[in-house]
């Protein structure tokens, strides 16, 4: 198992935000990742599991613990017609690929979403109308509390938009069962590419980002047209900028700190909630040190100035 001291995290996560982990551990099957967590149990050290690094904002003063990042568990196999297992650190647009490549059908949602199976499966991450929650057969996770596998299946997952039952910490995916249905291979790739054609033409993609950065408050009006109504395209706190091809999108225009982009996502929720009176909440994670009023972004209590 790779293992790597005074870590920068800013280079494996999307937003290219974050200092140092204390060490970066790389299991790259489930035997390591449980070695791994013995190691950590009988040192005692704070630990955060990281996937593909994107929905995350890492402080610029690091994280003074281990990251056990997943991204070299990857194997998908198909047991049987309709069904694919892929480990926890599968990426969304290789999976969706190799579903489409296998005639299987259901996947084309995730192309365009730069995260994991693990962290997909943790905030029921989705697009165009679908989810990974409508997928989802079963999911094996670690649980921490009994050191043991388990199997968790849909019912147990809880699925609501943007979350699940998976709490941090407390388990870790290690793989997901996904029933998908048999389809025209041609018809499926034609969708998967559409849907990968779409995020580039609507999304940042040539700019460090962490994908969407608020959740939709409703049905009715999405994060994005509230900020763009807003005029948050026009806001930018140092290196770190709304982006002007979609206002829900945070980039960084190079060496943005943490400070930075909680301060430009303060900024945001208040020109929405002083226009339209709705607190949007952020979709992404933390980790690392932050101070109380920057938390106060993802708690909803901060105050709107006058």
């Amino acid at each position: 198992m790779e293992e790597i001291t005074a870590a920068p995290l800013a280079r494996y996560t999307t937003l290219k935000v974050g200092g140092e982990a204390r060490r970066l551990l790389h299991p790259c099957c489930p035997d390591e990742l449980y070695l791994a967590l013995d190691r950590l149990k009988d040192s005692g050290e704070p630990w955060f599991v990281l996937g593909g690094g994107s929905n995350l904002l890492v402080s610029s003063a690091g994280f003074d613990g281990a990251v056990i990042r997943l991204t070299q568990m990857r194997t998908i196999t198909n047991p049987e017609p309709g069904v694919l297992i892929a480990e926890a650190g599968v990426r969304l647009p290789h999976l969706a690929k190799y579903a489409a490549a296998s005639g299987l059908s259901g996947l084309e949602f995730a192309v365009g979403i730069p995260g994991t199976v693990g962290g997909a499966a943790v905030m029921n991450a989705g697009a165009h109308g679908s989810c990974f929650g409508d997928i989802i057969e079963s999911v094996t996770v670690f649980d921490i509390e009994t050191w043991n596998l388990l199997t968790l299946t849909k019912e147990d997952m809880c699925f609501q938009y943007r979350s699940s039952r998976i709490a941090a910490g407390e388990q870790i995916v290690v793989s997901a069962r996904l029933r998908l249905s048999e389809a025209v291979a041609d018809n499926i790739a034609r969708k998967t590419q559409e849907n990968e054609e779409y995020r580039f033409r609507t999304q940042p993609v040539g700019w460090p980002n962490a994908g969407s950065t608020f959740k939709n408050p409703d049905s009715e009006r999405s994060a994005g047209y509230l900020l763009d109504k807003a005029g948050a395209k026009q806001f930018k706190e140092g290196n770190a900028a709304v982006s002007a091809i979609h206002a829900n999108f945070v980039i960084n225009l190079g060496g943005a700190t943490s400070l930075e982009i909680t301060s430009l996502l303060r900024r945001m929720q208040e020109s929405v909630y002083k226009q339209f009176q709705v607190r949007l909440r952020p979709e992404w994670k933390t980790l690392g040190k932050f101070s109380p009023s920057e938390l106060a972004i993802w708690s909803g209590t901060f105050s709107v100035c006058d």
